[in-house]
């Protein structure tokens, strides 16, 4: 969405993705998932969801072994 908003800007349409960004000084959209990745880390961590952790290991560890054996990279994985 980010991507094309940004060529919405005048005299942005013609640049990279990349380039827009430098210039808007935005992150790029992997930067913002991992992010907000690492912020949902730190909140499990520190007791903000009340959830079992066994349970909720054993059904990570279950998907990501279905999407190994599916092949599917890192991003076609739903982890949650």
């Amino acid at each position: 969405m980010l991507e094309g908003a940004t060529k919405l800007i005048k005299g942005m349409g013609n640049l990279h993705y990349e380039e827009r960004l430098r210039r808007l000084g935005l992150k790029s959209l992997e930067t913002r998932r991992d992010r907000g990745d690492l912020i949902e880390v730190f909140k499990f961590i520190n007791g903000a969801y009340t959830v079992d952790a066994d349970i909720f290991f054993l059904n990570l560890i279950r998907v990501i072994e279905e999407a190994i054996l599916r092949n599917c990279t890192r991003d076609e994985v739903d982890l949650i």
